[in-house]
């Protein structure tokens, strides 16, 4: 059998045959149905004009046994013809198994279902044309090589999977030829050989190396065939030669027989087994030469004009020989016998296209592929036996009277009737000859209807046929004539005429069953008796069971029928739909159902018991099931729309014939066949009838071979041994592909290399590893994978049967290894684990220091807690031992012993110091604000401090320095402590009689202060610990003198964070010297906070604490109960005893609030409260005219009650005094920033406080005169604070102002409405306006309207009455007393004196 492709235009990659649509050629049966085996025919048009064109015309032709289909497809050009008298090979089967075929456009592969088209390149140029493109070779190592007439040699490169050009005949050798290869050969020593008259090319495809030799032959290669390592045959345009090539020479041999045959050579071949040369030549037919008898002889034969083209083995004893004109013969090479094997028929159309056959290539497989002139590749195949297709031949009466072969029969004597669309056929199979009835040629019977359903050889040589719609005709054989039956004749009058009859049978009872549309009948012949079976209806099919009963099928179901009673019962049938096509009764007792679209049914009576087989749980092609036929020995063949489907019993398995395996007509009738008396088998068609030999076996056993190919990693192809390429060989060669960790995205391509029945192969794989489930298959064949995970997988992957899905064709796989990246490599993970053992080293480390450090901090914590408790206690012994020293009269010895008490106070007020600062030096180390300061006068305050305490122990304490003037960059805070806790030191670890310098001088760069002692100093092995944590020399222990061992921790600390650098020098027994430098200039503290320097008064609030107390007459020591200046005068206005002031006092010290209350009760009316929350809730009932609070409060803090309180309208004009320990630059900043408007440390002293008291009430006080005088003016006083007034104060007034400027000339406005415009309480309005101006709101409001009154005055536009109703007064001789009583003066005389009274005459 073979099959027919015939394809139009140019193939890219990957065209698919079987996709395509098909169309039907009408073909063309003779005198005589001949057995002839299908062709399957690729063609290629020739296209010179464009390289490529689009889909074509398509045509499929149907032909003996298998499809011939012409598809819309892009393919090469023509298959490569002769010219010139030389043989081209255009048809060659690679390694892999692909076809190759040469075209004018190139190269194309095919595998049976896609073609995948090669270009060949000379650099940017493309090669095509026959001109060059003319020799297709495959060499011994299985490599494939294409040889043009142009000296153009490639080879294909597996490796890129393209064509590489590997040689090319220099430009001088080719010069004045216009052909420069005449003939291109490669030989068993994979040598090249490129032949003109000229020189013989020979190009050694191993060692790349060409060798020229001359020509001595003289004449035109037209052929070589080599036969031992250095013999040839060389065919010429002129004869034979025997040669010898030997170390690159030619020589020739003389051989009598063959130097005398003057023949044009198209072919020579060597038939090793008989070692004898076929000579194949140009229209003289074919030679033998005879190396046993060295004979040489002319065959006579078919072919003793014909040329020859090709000559191929053909099995062990034949030979084929492809001719021009005359097909293709067969040859035994013993006894020389030939006969026309594969001749095209157009008579019958028998899809081979054409006779002139160029190239010939018989397969391992039995496939004959033919290269046909002009165009295509035909293939045949040789496994499958031979069919018949009985077709009508248009004009031809001697043949099918119709296509439409709705029913076959074969009668008694061997003669075959066919039911059609027009009649009826008859062929007579020992006369040969075919007749025709009731068709629209027969003028003689005047039927309408010419179709007919079913036939039956009711008697011998009388054939009763079915029609659609006309009844029963009875067709007499040997009469040939032909009449009408109806149920009448036989005295059925009663009984309908039926149509649509489609069953007619007879039993072995000789009872006639006619089943149509309308009823089921059983006709008596012997006694012309007719029955009529009420109930069934609408018959397909009948078939007898036994002697007893009939099946009836119907479109409704399957009846069984007792023939005696004509009784009846419905079988159920376990689908849906019930629709009948056919039934076959088996000799077993078993029913073969065949349903449409439900597939097969076996009923088994006996059991009563179906088995049911469809599509989805077998490999039946369809289910509609047509025709069922068997002999009752072998198998079941079913007919379907779609071809064929072998039914086998012993495996219970299903196998196919389809169009694309070569069945030309696939497309059978419902109930139409026969199985003959020879046992072959009919079937009809919509496009004929085939009929198939009694041993055919459908195909069964496919070959095909899986290809892994085309391996993308990140969407791009990789070739073996590229640069980065996973690939040392192809993929399809690889077991084991080994992938990086970024190559992790890749997909790779199946493919099966089928010939027989592409659409066969599903594909279905699963990674292993990864999904162990298969998946599901389809015709997808690139497999991807996206992001696979390193690991080892493999990757299995099946070709699955498209018919029976559990049935794997092939099954390969190849092992995938996905490598770690380098960061998760084994050494990489140890390196991790290394790397986690040493972090946690590192975390437990700093978790057991963090631990040791919070346990220090809760120590350090506790003690700072205790000093900043210690403070306010301290406050309350050192103000009233200042008061006692301030206002008491004491003896000598009270005053010595007062002075030792207040002493001993500030030491420990010093001590409590430290321990904030240090712990301050640790919580807020980050925090760092400098200012500019002159050294010289800072230094000179900080030795001030010490020089009571000095000339106390009689130390002598000396300063000096090398400038005059010096401004500096630093934090005050954090230097002062540098500075005291070294001078401290110093003075206490110096004995008595000792001395201390301190020196402060500065470099280019630095400025540095030096401290000397001639103290205890420090041994020689410890001073490596001076800096650590509570460090005290042993000396120092053992010595009366007191210390915490955290002062030079916190120095070395602050001096670090001051950029500056602390060298230590001491000589145990002789003294101790420390030396601290600072950078100069700001640069190196852009980081830093940037404070302004502070203000003088901030200075002397913040005043240096004395190391010892003050005694009189002691120099350089400040006189603390010296009056401040402008207290009295401030006490004098403020203090009235019958209308003093009201002071809040909060503070959460019992002690320290219950003194202030005392000692500030003697001037003023005081309210106290214990926490800020409290006092928030006093102020807005007492109104007090001035708070003193302290910071750190429970509840409430008071710089959050002093936020509240100055951001509150009715409450922002009272003064605050904020009373803390705090005391720090920042500390005294952020809490003047809140509103305070002063800020006082603890401990403080009383007299001080008093007089900061006193002067913010005075301040007050003026401000309340200038408020309630509107001594304002927006240009001058709009940018400055009076007295620090608040913000919030200076808009209530100017919002009040302008209000009533803005209705000055309203006589409707009152001071309701102006509390509205404010969004106040009259009360409020009230309360606020009295505090701020000691004024009622009227007359506020009239005192504005007349200072406008005095403006407009001033001008002397106006009358008075005019100014009167413009400043809002309605009755202008009230204005004048008014304004007369305010001003002293009318407003007459002001206007005449142009105004220059001024307030100050109030």
């Amino acid at each position: 059998m073979s099959q027919f492709i015939e394809m139009f235009g140019t193939v890219e990659s990957y065209c698919k045959l079987e996709d395509l649509v098909s169309d039907t050629f009408p073909g063309e049966w003779g005198s005589e149905p001949t057995s002839e085996n299908a062709i399957k025919v690729i063609r290629t048009t020739n296209f010179t004009n464009e390289g490529h064109l689009d889909l074509a015309d398509v045509v499929t032709r149907d032909i003996e046994p298998k499809k011939v289909a012409r598809k819309k497809l892009k393919q090469g050009d023509t298959i490569l013809e002769r010219s010139g008298g030389t043989k081209d090979n255009p048809v060659q089967k690679g390694p892999k198994g692909y076809m190759w075929f040469l075209t004018h456009d190139g190269i194309d592969r095919y595998n049976g279902k896609e073609f995948k088209h090669y270009k060949l390149m000379d650099g940017e140029d493309e090669i095509n044309s026959m001109m060059n493109l003319n020799w297709l070779y495959s060499d011994s190592q299985g490599r494939l090589w294409e040889i043009g007439k142009q000296g153009r040699v490639f080879c294909y490169e597996s490796k890129h999977d393209r064509f590489q050009l590997v040689y090319k005949l220099p430009k001088s050798e080719t010069e004045g030829l216009h052909t420069p290869v005449s003939y291109g050969f490669i030989d068993d020593n994979n040598i090249i050989w490129l032949c003109n008259q000229r020189n013989i090319y020979l190009y050694n495809s191993l060692t790349k190396a060409t060798v020229v030799i001359k020509n001595e032959i003289n004449e035109s290669i037209t052929d070589i065939e080599q036969i031992d390592e250095t013999h040839y045959f060389i065919g010429t345009d002129v004869g034979v030669h025997y040669a010898e090539l030997k170390n690159n020479v030619l020589a020739l041999s003389p051989c009598e027989k063959l130097d005398t045959l003057r023949l044009q050579i198209n072919e020579l071949f060597f038939h090793k087994g008989s070692r004898k040369i076929f000579i194949g030549t140009f229209q003289r037919g074919i030679y033998v030469y005879d190396l046993n008898l060295h004979k040489a002889f002319h065959i006579k034969s078919g072919l003793i004009d014909v040329s020859i083209n090709r000559i191929c083995t053909f099995g062990e004893k034949d030979i084929l020989i492809a001719t021009d004109g005359a097909g293709v013969y067969k040859m035994d090479v013993d006894t020389y016998r030939s006969e026309p094997y594969i001749v095209a028929d157009f008579n019958r159309y028998n899809a081979m296209n054409g006779n002139t056959i160029y190239d010939i290539y018989v397969d391992n497989e039995q496939r004959i592929w033919m290269a046909n002139y002009p165009i295509g590749i035909t293939v045949r195949n040789n496994r499958y036996s031979d069919y018949k297709w009985i077709k009508h031949s248009i004009g031809n009466k001697q043949s099918l009277i119709n296509d439409q072969v709705n029913a076959v029969m074969e009668d008694e004597e061997g003669d075959l009737w066919y039911a059609t669309n027009n009649g009826i056929s008859l062929y007579e199979h020992r006369t040969q000859q075919w007749h025709s009835f009731l068709s629209v040629y027969d003028k003689e019977q005047k039927n309408q209807s010419h179709t007919f359903m079913s036939l039956c050889e009711v008697s011998p040589g009388i054939i009763w046929v079915g029609g659609y719609s006309s009844g029963i005709y009875q067709i007499d054989k040997k009469k040939r004539s032909v009449s009408f039956f109806t149920p009448a004749l036989f005295g059925g009058a009663t009984i309908r005429p039926d149509k649509y009859i489609r069953s007619i049978t007879k039993d072995r009872d000789g009872y006639i069953w006619s089943g149509g549309y309308y009823n089921l009948k059983r006709i008596d012949l012997k006694h012309k008796n007719i029955e009529s079976i009420p109930g069934l209806e609408v018959i397909t099919d009948i078939k007898e069971r036994d002697e007893k009963y009939m099946w009836i099928g119907t479109a409704n179901g399957l009846y069984l029928l007792e023939k005696a009673t004509g009784k009846y019962r419905y079988i159920t049938l376990p689908i849906e739909s019930s629709y009948i096509y056919s039934l076959y009764q088996a000799p077993n007792g078993l029913l073969y159902i065949g349903t449409n679209n439900s597939g097969l049914l076996i009923y088994d009576p006996a059991r009563q018991n179906f088995e049911h087989y469809h599509k989805d749980n077998c490999a039946l092609i369809s289910n509609n099931i047509y025709t069922i036929l068997s002999d009752g020995k072998d198998d079941i063949l079913l007919s379907t729309e779609y071809g064929l489907s072998g039914f086998y019993l012993k495996e219970k398995r299903f196998h196919n014939w389809t169009k694309e395996q070569g069945l030309h007509s696939d497309h059978f009738n419902a109930n139409s066949g026969t199985l003959r008396k020879n046992g072959n088998a009919i079937f009809g068609s919509t496009d004929g009838a085939i009929e198939f030999p009694r041993d055919m076996v459908l195909p069964r056993e496919y070959s095909s071979r899986m290809i892994f190919s085309d391996l993308r990693i990140f969407y791009q192809t990789v070739y073996p041994k590229d640069e980065g390429s996973p690939l040392v060989l192809d993929i399809d060669e690889t077991k084991s592909l080994k992938l990086k960790y970024s190559q992790n995205i890749f997909s790779l391509q199946v493919s099966s290399i089928n010939y027989d029945y592409p659409s066969l192969i599903l594909y279905s794989w699963k990674l292993e590893g990864f999904y162990d489930g298969w998946s599901r298959p389809g015709e997808e064949n690139v497999i991807r994978f996206t992001n696979l995970n390193p690991g080892h997988y493999t990757l299995r992957v099946r070709a699955i049967s498209s018919e029976d899905r559990r049935m794997v064709l092939e099954e390969r796989s190849i092992d995938i290894i996905v490598e770690q990246p380098i960061w998760l490599s084994i050494w990489a993970l140890l390196l991790y684990a290394l790397i986690l053992v040493a972090i946690a080293s590192i975390a437990l480390r700093i978790i057991v220091l963090r631990k040791q450090r919070k346990i220090s901090d809760d120590k350090i914590r506790f003690f700072v807690n205790t000093a900043h408790d210690i403070r306010t206690p301290l406050t309350l012994i050192k103000a009233p031992l200042e008061e006692l020293s301030d206002r008491e009269k004491l003896s000598k010895e009270g005053t010595d012993n007062l002075s030792t008490a207040l002493r001993n106070v500030n030491a420990l007020l010093r001590l409590t110091t430290n321990l904030i600062n240090f712990e301050r030096a640790d919580t807020y180390s980050n925090n760092f604000y400098v200012s500019e300061y002159e050294l010289g006068a800072y230094m000179t305050d900080i030795v001030n401090v010490f020089r009571s305490y000095a000339s106390v122990k009689h130390i002598d304490l000396t300063y000096e320095s090398n400038f005059r003037y010096l401004n500096v960059w630093l934090d005050k805070d954090k230097m002062d402590s540098i500075l005291k806790n070294i001078i401290s030191n110093a003075l206490k670890y110096t004995p008595e009689g000792g001395s201390v310098h301190v020196y402060a001088y500065e470099t280019e760069d630095t400025w540095n202060v030096e401290v000397s002692d001639t103290g205890i100093g420090i041994p020689l092995d410890e001073q490596k610990k001076l800096f650590k944590m509570h460090f005290r020399g042993s000396n120092a222990i053992n010595s009366k003198v007191t210390g915490s061992g955290i002062g030079l921790l916190l120095v070395w600390k602050l001096v670090h964070m001051h950029k500056g650098k602390l060298n230590f020098t001491s000589t145990e027994g002789k003294g101790s010297c420390i030396k601290v430098s600072f950078p100069k200039g700001e640069k190196r503290y852009r980081k830093a906070i940037h404070r302004p320097a502070p203000t003088k008064e901030q200075e002397q609030n913040n005043e240096p604490e004395q190391i010892t107390s003050p005694e009189k007459g002691t120099p350089d020591t400040p006189a603390v109960n010296t009056p401040i200046e402008g207290y009295e005068h401030a006490q004098q206005q403020t203090q009235d005893a019958g209308n003093r002031q009201k002071i809040l006092i909060v503070e959460d010290n019992d002690e320290l609030r219950e003194y202030l209350r005392r000692t500030l009760a003697e001037n003023y009316h005081v309210q106290v409260c214990s926490n800020g929350k409290s006092a928030l809730c006093i102020v807005k009932e007492y109104f007090p005219d001035l708070i003193i609070s302290d910071i750190m409060m429970p509840e409430m803090r008071g710089d959050e009650l002093c936020q509240k309180v100055k951001n509150d309208i009715d409450t922002s004009h009272i003064p605050v005094i904020l009373l803390t320990a705090l005391n720090t630059d920042k500390n005294i900043i952020d809490g003047l920033q809140t509103g305070a408007d002063e800020y006082v440390v603890k401990p403080f002293n009383i007299g001080i406080l008093r007089a900061t008291i006193a002067n913010l009430l005075a301040n007050r006080a003026l401000l309340r005169h200038r408020y309630g005088n509107l001594e304002l003016n927006d240009d001058t006083h709009n940018t400055e604070c009076i007295n620090c007034s608040t913000d919030l104060d200076w808009k209530f007034i100017a919002s009040i102002k302008k209000n009533v400027e803005d209705n000055m000339d309203n006589p409707s406005f009152t001071i309701d409405v102006l509390c509205t415009l404010l969004n106040m309480s009259r009360t409020s309005f009230y309360n606020k306006l009295k505090a701020l101006t000691d004024q009622a709101p009227g007359d506020y409001v009239r005192l504005i309207r007349l200072k406008r009154a005095m403006q407009l005055l001033k001008e002397q536009k106006y009358t008075i009455t005019e100014v009167a109703e413009m400043t809002g007064f309605s009755d202008a001789k009230y204005f004048r007393e008014v304004f007369k009583k305010h001003f002293n003066i009318s407003p007459s005389q002001y206007a005449k004196e142009e105004g220059n009274i001024g307030e100050g005459k109030q």
